[in-house]
């Protein structure tokens, strides 16, 4: 047998589990299988078109996983002091299954499938809870293109959105602490962010003003502040050496960057001295964004309806608005790697989720359908 047929065959099997899964639900979406649908179509090609290789596409980051699958982990065993170093919450999983005989990189792409069908799920369930139910010209927001993409590339990005998102909106305080904690153990500086975004949220609800808007900016200035003092101490804490806390973190060229994140053009750097933060052309980079729609048009209209102040979902909007510009103001200090769109997709995702809540919130409150009286506001 082929290593495409093999491949295409395991393939299959994975999306008729998630099928069954899907199935056994009373509140089955179509949206749901198509998802499934695209998933199978689009892992079987890329291993098609690029074979094994399939590890270099889009992100090398991928061949990573398989090494510590393929070899660290048989060879050396599992280690206590690389539990987070090398993702053994994923990639231990996913070498037990694989001693199965699947293919180690199409079960993270199983995952990561697993983690958008709880991602949509989710969603729906909180759009329930206030009231409405979704349409497909919403869904896009929260379980678009990019989300969709980043579940066929064997990477981690999907499941910390998964995470992400119940850490926001946890269905109890437990599974809010399990998400963090989890989240720490695939990318740390996340989960710092989040529990400082929950700090700056109580602290806000410390402070009574008239001025919510000018307040709320206020913090999500202190957030990107800490963050990036943050880095120093971690990294002086970590290493050792000189404490050397940033001098430009306010200069025209980080400002720029914390904007251009803000509106999903991460990869246009106003620093003179390169020309952009990945190898992709910008002209081809600009054209994605009109594929991947999310990552410009989620953030911009959430900081607006973000300084729009509403009660609904206040103490949400707070906690993520903050914890975003506490992990930009960090990993902007990082002069190692660079953030990239993928890196800010489990804060796109819980934006997106309160921008389909705020806006529907919004037409109600303008067609004047329902007393401010009769609005439920659930609590998280």
């Amino acid at each position: 047998m082929s290593e495409l047929a093999s491949y295409s065959i395991q393939a299959v099997f994975f999306a008729l589990v998630a099928v069954v899964a899907v199935s056994r639900s009373n509140k089955t979406d179509l949206y749901q299988f198509a998802l499934v649908s695209i998933w199978l179509i689009g892992v079987v090609a890329i291993f098609a078109r690029y074979g094994e290789d399939q590890v270099l596409f889009y992100s090398n980051d991928q061949l990573f996983h398989q090494q510590v699958i393929d070899h660290y982990l048989p060879v050396d065993g599992i280690q206590l002091n690389a539990v987070i170093g090398l993702r053994y919450l994923l990639t231990v999983p996913v070498y037990l299954i694989s001693l199965l005989g699947f293919n180690a990189m199409l079960v993270i792409k199983f995952f990561q499938l697993c983690a958008l069908l709880l991602i949509f799920a989710r969603a729906k369930a909180l759009a329930k809870r206030y009231g409405f139910r979704t349409i497909y010209l919403q869904i896009p927001l929260f379980a678009g293109p990019l989300p969709i993409f980043m579940s066929l590339i064997s990477l981690r990005d999907v499941i910390l959105a998964y995470l992400t998102l119940i850490s926001i909106f946890p269905t109890n305080p437990k599974l809010r602490i399990v998400s963090v904690v989890a989240t720490g153990l695939l990318r740390p500086h996340l989960a710092v962010a989040i529990i400082f975004g929950f700090i700056f949220e109580a602290l806000y609800r410390q402070i009574h003003t008239r001025f919510q808007t000018i307040l709320s900016t206020l913090f999500l200035i202190l957030s990107y502040f800490v963050g990036a003092i943050g880095f120093a101490l971690g990294n002086f804490a970590t290493n050792g050496g000189i404490l050397n806390f940033p001098t430009t973190i306010f200069s025209i060229e980080y400002i720029s960057r914390l904007a251009l994140n803000i509106v999903g053009l991460q990869f246009l750097v106003l620093d003179g001295n390169t020309g952009g933060v990945v190898a992709s052309s910008t002209v081809f980079l600009l054209i994605s964004r009109l594929l991947f729609i999310e990552t410009f048009l989620v953030p911009s209209v959430f900081f607006i309806l973000f300084l729009r102040q509403s009660y609904i979902l206040k103490k949400e909007s707070l906690q993520v608005g903050t914890a975003m510009f506490f992990f930009l103001g960090l990993v902007f200090q990082n002069t190692v790697s660079t953030n990239s769109t993928r890196q800010n997709l489990p804060f796109i995702t819980v934006m997106g989720v309160i921008v389909v809540i705020r806006i529907f919130h919004d037409r109600v409150i303008r067609t004047h359908k329902y007393s401010l009286g009769k609005i439920e506001v659930p609590t998280a």
